[in-house]
């Protein structure tokens, strides 16, 4: 019996034994901390979900009216102690407040290795402050990004355009950004396609602005609220050293250190409310307005001159200037004893430097005279409003006069009972298909046989081929071009701003070296890369690549690495110092003269 216990197989079933009656030695954890309990209306909370073993769907974050939870990040931390591997999942969460007192975050719910675990609700206090809907006070030096409207006028007639002015203005790094316009029922709101990147200087801060415009007609009269422009924007928000928990393992270090850019934050901006003030038009309005408020001219054409009795000819009337004509009203042309169809009206819309909202209204009627003779079109007369001289103004155009040759006779086709005169085009022809050369397809007997064998002769396939092997050819050799021949690295538009920032880093300014940093993102930038969101290692990498000295490269990787320690506090004696200007105008340097070589 004694040689039994003492024996391997007697140790190897106790062991088993104990293995299966003791719990397990990784229980999977969900737990929860917030940054700091007491904070205002103005600064928002973050709250860090740390997960330790396998996660089962999502987390669960229950809906609070006191708190917006917006999940911002997600990241892996992987720790090794005593050769044991822990793999713990982080989900980070912006929490803003949106009334004072003291709130609650609800209890946070996950399924961690099989079972329902949920973090202990925690408890802060808010106080009072400014709330949060548009966030667009540009004295606070806290605010990152922005939205701002600017009007050309603040008094001006109902339905009368006007072109605002937006601009999303960021001093972080902008991931992200969408335009989002809501309806306004006192509002036409008119998009307008482009936009453009500058700066801009405000209460004496420097900010990168990206500019658009908007159109705007106010659809009645009184005091009417601006609809607020909103932009869905995501940057990357850096983390203060109290908001950053402290590291575990040198894998939660290296996350946190040098190269960690911050947290992502996506968040719906507003303009800030403006109203203005519209006039209703002045009465009484003359019988001939068309409802329409600009400057306009209105110029007309005939197809041709001189036609036989039965045939058509094409009056074209284009109404043409500054404002709106979505809501212009109809236009008859009306010719006793000559029929008249009339097209569907084209509009088209632009905008102008300088001239604001340009529209064209395109009218088109179809004339058939009966009877020859000297036909007179006569002349089209309406009003528009003027808001730049404020009065009414009276637009016409003459038509002319037109030579019909011979008579058609009254048992004709043609001297059916004549169509209403807002007959569109495509009615008239089903109606007239005999008489009307321009309303009527010609029709051509083609069964299209000899085009199909055109197309497929061998020496028609052969072009092809090759036409289709060096369009191929040639996307390849540029591609290959793009890929691994670097870009010129200062161009001709560039060398003045490089210029002024060497001066400005002779002055000894402060900000000419986070302003020469942001250029060089810009010059260093790969095809199809963003400068804003690249990252200091990813600027090391396309320096080496542009074929700068190592030296300079190694100047670039210093003045990176002290930048990165004073903005996220692991050195907070770091200052910018003449060495680090030095380094900095070397590498300016060495960038003109590899662009000008």
């Amino acid at each position: 019996m004694r040689a039994f216990l003492d024996s391997k197989i007697y140790r190897l079933i106790l062991a088993c034994f104990i293995l299966a009656g003791a719990p397990p030695l990784f229980a999977g954890s969900f737990t929860a901390e917030i940054d700091k309990t007491q904070s205002s209306l103005d600064e928002p909370f973050w709250l860090t979900v740390a997960i330790q073993g396998s996660l089962s769907g999502d987390v669960e974050v229950p809906q609070s009216a006191d708190l917006e939870i917006v999940r911002t990040g997600e990241s892996t931390n992987i720790s090794i102690i005593n050769g044991s591997m822990t793999k713990e999942r982080q989900y980070t969460y912006q929490v803003r407040a949106l009334k004072e007192g003291s709130l609650t975050i609800p209890a946070l719910k996950a399924r961690v290795d099989g079972e329902d675990l949920k973090t202990a609700p925690i408890q802060v206090v808010v106080k009072g402050g400014v709330a949060p809907p548009s966030g667009n006070d540009i004295s606070d030096n806290k605010k990152l990004v922005l939205v701002e409207r600017e009007l050309p006028k603040v008094n001006l007639y109902e339905g009368e355009a006007l072109i605002s002015t937006v601009r999303l203005l960021n001093r972080a790094r902008l991931t992200g950004a969408t335009p989002n316009r809501d309806s306004a029922p006192d509002w036409r709101r008119i998009g307008v396609d482009g936009q453009r990147n500058t700066e801009v200087t405000r209460d004496g801060m420097r900010w990168n602005a990206i500019e658009m415009r908007e159109g705007l007609i106010p659809l009645k009269s009184g005091r009417l609220k601006v609809p607020a422009f909103g932009i869905t924007a995501t940057w990357l928000q850096p983390s203060s050293r109290k908001q950053r928990r402290s590291p575990s393992s040198v894998f939660d270090l290296f996350q946190q250190g040098v190269f960690n850019m911050g947290e992502e934050v996506t968040r719906k901006l507003l303009s800030d409310p403006m109203e203005v003030d519209v006039k209703a038009l002045p009465l009484p309005k003359p019988q001939s307005f068309a409802d329409i408020v600009g400057a306009f001219n209105v110029k007309s054409s005939v197809s041709k001159r001189e036609i036989s009795a039965g045939d058509t000819v094409t009056v074209t009337i284009e109404v043409q200037g500054q404002g709106a004509l979505d809501r212009m009203r109809d236009v008859k042309l009306s010719l006793p004893g000559v029929k008249v169809y009339a097209d569907r009206p084209d509009l088209k819309e632009k905008v102008e430097p300088g001239a604001g909202l340009v529209s064209t209204r395109i009218l088109k009627f179809a004339v058939v005279p009966a009877a020859g003779g000297l036909l007179d079109l006569g002349s089209v007369k309406f009003s528009s409003f003027n808001p730049f001289t404020e009065q009414y103004e009276e637009l016409s155009a003459n038509l002319g006069k037109l030579s019909v040759q011979g008579t058609v006779s009254p048992n004709s086709p043609s001297q059916s009972t004549p169509a209403p005169e807002t007959a569109s085009l495509e009615e008239s022809k089903s109606e007239d298909t005999t008489r009307s050369p321009i309303l009527t397809p010609r029709i051509v007997e083609n069964s299209g046989e000899a085009d199909r064998n055109f197309w497929f002769a061998p020496w028609a396939l052969a072009l092809e081929f090759l036409l289709v092997a060096g369009v191929l050819a040639w996307l390849w050799i540029r591609r290959g071009i793009k890929r691994y021949i670097p870009a010129k690295v200062i161009t001709e538009s560039s060398y003045e701003k490089w210029q002024d920032l060497l001066s400005a880093i002779d002055r000894g300014e402060p900000s000419a070296l986070d302003r020469s940093i942001d250029q060089l993102r810009i010059e260093f930038a790969r095809p199809g890369q963003d400068p804003k969101a690249m990252t200091s290692a990813e600027l090391v990498q396309n320096a080496k690549s542009f074929g700068l000295e190592p030296s300079v490269v190694e100047s670039l990787r210093r003045i990176l690495e002290e930048i990165d320690r004073q903005q996220y506090g692991l050195d907070p004696n770091v200052s910018v110092s003449p060495s680090m200007l030095s380094d900095v105008r070397s590498v300016i340097l060495s960038c003109i003269a590899r662009g000008q070589a």
